[in-house]
C-alpha cells in the first residue's frame, strides 16, 4: 500500500550554500545530502532549510526518527510554503510508520496551508478511504461473517441431529432383532403336540369350515318333507277306500 502514496519531498531554493545538498540529494546521493545538512546545522541548528534537507535525506534513508526530529523543526519556519511541505513529509513518515491518524492531519494541515498541493489531497483522499472502508461495506462484511457464523452452527446442528437420528435406527434395530431373537427361543422351548390332538384340530378345522345350510335351504326341505307327508296320507286314503270298495263287491256277490 505504500507505494501508491505519493513521496514528495521538494526543496525550495534558498541559500546558496544548501545547493550542493540539494544536487546530491537529486542524484540520489543520500548519504552525502544528509552529510552536507547536517554540516550546516553544526554551525547553525536554527536554520530551517536545512532542517527540510537534512529530513528528506534521513527519510530516503529509511532513518524515520531523524526525519520526524528535522521535519518538525523545519515547522518553525515563518514561510509558509516550507511549513507546507514538512507538515507534507511528515505525512508520509506517519504513514511509513503505519499511523494513519496522524498521517490524515498532516495531510490535510499541508492543504490548508496550500489548498494546491495535488500531491497531499492525493495522499489524503487515498488514506481517508483506504483507511476506513465505506459503513455499507463494513456492513457487507459483517454480515457475511454473521452468515458465515450461522451457516457453520446449522452445519453442526444438522451432523448432531443426523447422528442421534442414526443412534436411534440402530437401537430400535437392535431391539428388534433381540425380540425375534426371544419369539425364536420361546418357539423352540414349546413341545410338539400329541399327532391325535392335531388331527382333532384339523377335522374341527374343516368342520368349522363346511358350508352351514341357510334358512332358505332349511325352509324348503321342510316344505318337501310335509309334501312327502301329505302325499303318503293321501295315498293311505285312497288304499282304504278301494279295500272298502272290494269287501262289498265280495259282500253282494256272496248274497246274490
Amino acid at each position: 500500500m505504500f507505494n501508491k502514496i505519493i513521496i514528495g519531498l521538494g526543496f525550495l531554493v534558498g541559500l546558496v550554500a544548501q545547493d550542493k545538498g540539494m544536487n546530491h540529494y537529486q542524484s540520489q546521493e543520500y548519504d552525502a545530502a544528509r552529510e552536507y545538512y547536517e554540516s550546516v546545522l553544526n554551525k547553525n541548528d536554527q536554520n530551517t532549510q536545512a532542517q527540510f534537507g537534512r529530513g528528506s535525506s534521513a527519510f530516503q534513508q529509511g532513518d524515520m526518527a531523524i526525519a520526524k526530529h528535522a521535519f518538525e523543526q523545519a515547522l518553525k519556519s515563518k514561510d509558509t510554503a516550507l511549513q507546507s511541505k514538512a507538515m507534507y513529509n511528515l505525512g508520509n513518515t506517519f504513514y511509513k510508520n503505519e499511523q494513519t491518524e496522524e498521517a490524515l492531519a498532516f495531510y490535510r494541515k499541508a492543504l490548508e496551508l496550500n489548498p494546491n498541493d495535488k500531491d497531499a489531497k492525493y495522499n489524503y483522499e487515498f488514506l481517508k478511504y483506504q483507511a476506513k472502508p465505506p459503513e455499507d461495506q463494513e456492513q457487507k462484511q459483517d454480515d457475511t461473517k454473521e452468515n458465515q457464523d450461522e451457516n457453520q452452527d446449522q452445519e453442526q446442528e444438522d451432523k448432531e441431529d443426523q447422528k442421534e437420528s442414526q443412534d436411534k435406527d440402530e437401537d430400535k434395530d437392535q431391539q428388534d432383532s433381540k425380540d425375534q431373537e426371544e419369539e425364536d427361543k420361546e418357539k423352540e422351548d414349546q413341545p410338539p403336540k400329541d399327532q391325535e390332538q392335531k388331527q382333532d384340530e384339523e377335522q374341527q378345522d374343516q368342520q368349522s369350515q363346511k358350508p352351514q345350510p341357510s334358512d332358505e335351504q332349511k325352509s324348503q326341505d321342510m316344505k318337501q318333507a310335509e309334501s312327502i307327508l301329505d302325499a303318503l296320507k293321501q295315498d293311505e286314503k285312497i288304499m282304504q277306500k278301494q279295500q272298502i270298495a272290494r269287501s262289498k263287491s265280495r259282500k253282494l256277490a256272496k248274497d246274490w
